[in-house]
């Protein structure tokens, strides 16, 4: 009796993990903290090697994705994906290197087909002339499940008070 005890253990334990890995909520906060990571340029990084987060950036997004930010007016609005994908390029090109870093995770809300992440990040895009983002911002991600995957439908950002 004691030797199927431990066997049984390990497979109810393993189960435990699968159900909360595969969780909707930890899908969406896998797939925030990607995005955040292909967003990110490193300074000195080659462009080849930077242009290689489009294809991340490409499994991440719907096919149109609403963007509201009082910070940066041209990136205000709603814009298809190939839009996003083309002025990551230009990104790629011009800034000496862009940094996004979750500080919190403030909430994971999950219904249906839908998900919503509030975080606290820290951002710097540094552009030749000048910094576009640089400082604490409040930041919600609404994520929708479209087909077999979460894809971002909205970000939202606001500049954190110090």
């Amino acid at each position: 009796m004691k030797r199927l005890m431990i066997p049984a253990l390990v497979v109810a334990l393993l189960a435990a993990l699968a159900v909360w890995w595969f969780s909707p909520a930890q899908q969406i906060k896998r797939r925030t903290n990607s995005l955040l990571e292909t967003l990110t340029l490193d300074a000195g990084t080659g462009r080849a090697a930077r242009q290689m987060g489009v294809y991340s950036l490409n499994a991440l997004l719907a096919a149109e994705v609403e963007l509201d930010t009082p910070t940066i007016d041209q990136a205000n609005g709603t814009f298809d994906r190939a839009d996003l994908e083309s002025a990551y390029t230009w990104l790629c090109g011009q800034a000496r290197q862009m940094r996004f870093d979750m500080r919190r995770i403030h909430s994971i809300e999950v219904s249906g087909d839908r998900g919503t992440v509030e975080f606290s990040l820290e951002a710097l895009v540094e552009l030749p002339t000048y910094r576009p983002a640089d400082g604490g911002y409040r930041v919600t991600f609404e994520w929708r499940r479209e087909e077999d995957t979460w894809r971002l439908a909205r970000a939202t950002w606001l500049e954190e008070n110090p």
